[in-house]
């Protein structure tokens, strides 16, 4: 049976609620967990995980969600950082800059 398994993270999030929904749905009809399986080429472990999140939530529980960070989490500055970086950027010439670049090997610098 293992080479009837898909992997279902590589589906749109749609068809992986609709794979939910259905697979759930042959157990309530009445089919066990290794013929839903088979039948949706899914594992029977992520068969009995929906059938757990089924019991506990309804039908709410198998729909697909948001992932992933909501926007701005991903920031490392605060804004008030972020603005004072903008600022230094903006005001900071290079002849004032307190360091040397090497330009690569043999290259020049520049100062």
């Amino acid at each position: 049976m293992s080479d009837l398994v898909g992997d279902a993270r590589a589906w749109s999030p749609d068809a992986q609620e609709a794979v939910r929904l259905l697979a759930v749905s042959a157990l309530v009809e009445g089919r066990d967990r290794a013929e839903a399986a088979a039948l949706f080429k899914v594992s029977a472990r992520a068969v009995d995980n929906w059938w757990v999140k089924w019991q506990a939530g309804g039908r709410d529980a198998l729909l697909s969600r948001a992932r992933g960070r909501r926007v701005g989490e991903h920031h490392v500055l605060s804004e008030a950082e972020q603005a004072a970086v903008r600022h230094a950027c903006s005001i900071t010439s290079r002849p004032t800059w307190d360091f040397r670049v090497n330009c690569g090997r043999g290259g020049r610098q520049v100062s």
